[in-house]
């Protein structure tokens, strides 16, 4: 069943969220947007979006709503509701599809999933992977969880925001699979600022080492995006590291479930806390260089 056109609430307008709900109001959808602070919501404002002072005022004005939120506790807030309002759940529309687009908890999407349903409402989480840059380029990398028929319907307006897209399973299983690409993510950082560590302390332009073994098996999206602006001490953010950090910790939480032991990650995760607690939390991943180019210690 397609979804084209559609009336959407975009409900989270951040670094990634605004990218993605441009590429929709782009394409003829209406939008409806809310944000919680509407300064970051201005450029879709002008672009026609209607903004909305609530996420339940949003999402009962529109077909599909679609949250691309920090962390499980907003998406929960979101999603149930602490004020009269509700949450979106309940002001959502019979018929509606939602969409969750943050990376949160599988037990949570399995929660919004069963909640939704019980109202005539399709429910998906499909949390994404490639950054500011993949939002602004529509290369996103989407992960999907829910129904075969919930996905169908919500494809068309997946296909405008990434390049690829996935169904992986029931409910909860495009977060699962964003872990374990966080879990990759999360050491892949490690390796990559190590390896340019190793290349500078030996007095070789890292610039022209990162260029040269980015091509071969070291290659990676990191290496690739994140490490030049690592070198240029450009660490404004594509991706927060304390996003992250709150990624590294559902996948340990994950993983403990299943009773995996996942040493790699258990570095890269002291790494990254250590990080918040100096200050750099609000910085993109990619600040972890510096970390190696001032010869901080781990903890």
């Amino acid at each position: 069943m397609s979804l084209l056109p559609c009336s959407i609430a975009f409900i989270g307008t951040g670094i990634m969220g605004s990218s993605m709900a441009k590429h929709l109001i782009t394409n003829g959808h209406p939008l409806h947007v809310h944000n919680r602070t509407r300064e970051k919501a201005e450029a879709l404002l002008e672009r026609g979006a209607i903004w909305h002072d609530t996420p339940e005022s949003a999402a009962n004005a529109t077909d599909v709503v679609i949250t691309m939120l920090g962390l499980p506790s907003d998406v929960e807030q979101v999603y149930f509701g602490k004020t009269a309002g509700g949450g979106v759940i309940e002001a959502a529309k019979s018929g509606s599809l939602l969409i969750d687009m943050t990376t949160s908890s599988p037990r949570l999407a399995e929660r919004i999933s069963i909640a939704a349903k019980e109202r005539n409402i399709d429910a998906l989480d499909a949390p994404v992977s490639g950054g500011d840059v993949g939002a602004r380029n529509k290369s996103l990398v989407v992960m999907v969880g829910g129904g075969d028929e919930a996905f169908h319907r919500g494809l068309p307006l997946l296909k405008l925001m990434g390049q690829s897209v996935t169904r992986l399973g029931p409910a909860g299983s495009g977060q699962r699979c964003k872990l374990s690409n966080q879990v990759a993510v999360a050491i892949g950082m490690v390796a990559w600022c190590e390896a340019l560590a190793v290349a500078k302390a030996s007095s070789l332009d890292p610039l022209v080492v990162q260029d040269v073994i980015r091509g071969g098996a070291a290659g990676s999206w990191g290496l690739n995006n994140l490490a030049p602006r690592a070198l240029n001490k450009d660490f404004e953010p594509g991706f927060l590291v304390r996003h992250l950090v709150k990624d590294i910790r559902l996948a340990q939480e994950e993983a403990d479930l299943q009773g995996l032991r996942l040493p790699g990650l258990e570095v890269a995760q002291k790494l990254y806390e250590l990080l918040g607690k100096l200050g750099y939390g609000e910085a993109g991943t990619q600040v972890l260089f510096y970390h190696y180019e001032t010869n901080r210690g781990a903890g």
